[in-house]
């Protein structure tokens, strides 16, 4: 019968997380949710009535990914 390998002691694998500094100009995603409340607050500003939802879509989206 074929012997296992021998274990060795190895150290363990430490994952680090990465922390965006002030210098980091990486964007970060814009998520639906994100976009789906600014469109939210974007139909509620305009006092509930008139436009289009594509278009306060659109809006939000076009603001989140400028900033």
């Amino acid at each position: 019968m074929p012997r296992a390998p021998k274990k060795t002691e190895t150290t363990p694998t430490v994952r680090v997380k990465r922390t965006r500094r002030a210098t980091d100009t990486t964007p970060t995603p814009v998520t639906e949710v994100e976009i789906s409340r600014l469109a939210y607050q974007i139909y509620e500003a305009r006092g509930r009535n008139g436009g289009s939802p594509l278009d306060d879509w659109l809006e939000a989206e076009r603001q989140l990914t400028s900033r």
